[in-house]
């Protein structure tokens, strides 16, 4: 199952403060939602962190065409002249690149980040990733979504921007609305078509008057997106660099839990087969090492200590032979006449120690 929470926009979160929530099985169907403290929050397999579009900010940049790594270190300078806050404060991770080269980069406070993410891993929900809540609501090419709720309202264009905004009481159109439309004209992107998604309860905008204060076709309905919405292609999920989960590389793998069992018992059966085959060679040296005792016992019965029966048997035969009076094939006769049968030349001198016989055969003579 899936758990989503949507984090309050307050700037202190803690345990007890009421999270909207939504729980949805494997494949995204929605089975229960509601509002309350952590403690009291379901669980799930897998918790996905909402956040609230007051919180991040989204920018379009061109970026240099260097690594990841290059790239991360320098979002938070790219965007401090937009924040006026200091880069070391600011968590910046990029996203898709348009036709025209620019990079689409959201934007969030590092540290209320980190203090959402910890309070959320402390009670026993930590989230595997974390996006905007403009990503429930990513439409086709051409088309925005704008949301007007009691608590919070947000623009979202087709590439996934996004920017709050004061909820308006009147009949115009919100000025940031009007601001989005007349840059995305300049950038030769103009809308064809604005969704207003109105909170239930609250009063219908007239989208006669907002189509002509815009200049795009306006449509209203009344209800905004659940919290269990698909997630548009593409969202920027913002627990990475930094705040990426360790340990997780294998797990995004998503390998099914039947081929992880198969590779376990892959590795048992052959850690089983390869103790049994150590076992058996053991074994067997032990009878062979028992057989060659056996045998240097019944040749020298008298022998009371064995150590190394091989060793041992060749020192007996050798006594024996020179017992019987045959000469063993390191004595002097022995070696000498090994030498003398394939000698060109006489010998000068002969050296004998050890069981081993020099010969020093002097120069040749023409």
């Amino acid at each position: 199952m899936i758990l989503r929470l949507l984090l309050p926009a307050a700037d202190h979160p803690g345990a007890d403060t009421p999270f909207a929530w939504s729980l949805a099985a494997g494949r995204g169907q929605a089975l229960r939602e509601g509002v309350s403290p952590l403690a009291q929050v379901p669980r799930a397999e897998t918790v996905e962190a909402v956040l609230p579009a007051s919180r991040v900010l989204f920018a379009r940049l061109k970026l240099p065409k260097v690594n990841a790594a290059t790239i991360r270190e320098l979002l938070p300078f790219a965007v401090e002249d937009r924040l006026l806050a200091d880069p070391a404060q600011i968590h910046a991770v990029p996203g898709a690149t348009n036709a025209a080269g620019e990079t689409l980069v959201a934007v969030v406070d590092r540290v209320w980040l980190a203090e959402a993410i910890a309070v959320l891993s402390r009670a026993g929900l930590a989230p595997a990733r974390a996006f905007c809540e403009s990503a429930l609501l990513r439409g086709e090419p051409g088309d925005w979504h704008a949301v007007l709720g009691e608590a919070r309202s947000f623009l979202v264009e087709d590439d996934g921007h996004a920017v709050a905004f004061d909820r308006p009481t009147g009949a115009e159109p919100p000025l940031a609305v009007r601001i989005a439309a007349e840059e995305a004209a300049e950038r030769d992107a103009r809308p064809r078509h604005l969704r207003v998604l109105v909170e239930p309860g609250l009063a219908r905008p007239d989208a006669r008057v907002w189509s002509e204060r815009i200049g795009v076709e306006v449509s209203v309905a009344g209800a905004t997106p659940p919290l269990s919405a698909p997630v548009a292609a593409g969202a920027i999920d913002l627990l990475a660099g930094d705040f990426a989960r360790r340990g997780t590389g294998l797990a995004r793998l998503r390998v099914p839990r039947l081929a992880w069992g198969l590779a376990a018992a892959i590795v048992a059966v052959q850690f089983a087969a390869t103790v049994a085959d150590g076992w058996r060679l053991e074994r067997e040296r032990r009878a062979l090492e028992a057989e060659r005792e056996a045998i240097f016992r019944a040749a020298f019965p008298e022998a009371k200590t064995v150590v190394d029966p091989a060793l041992q048997m060749r020192r007996n035969l050798a006594d024996l032979q020179r017992s019987r009076g045959r000469a063993a094939a390191t004595d002097f006769l022995s070696l000498a006449s090994a030498a003398a049968k394939g000698a060109a030349a006489p010998p000068k001198r002969l050296g004998y120690s050890g069981g081993r016989l020099e010969i020093d055969r002097g120069s040749a003579k023409p």
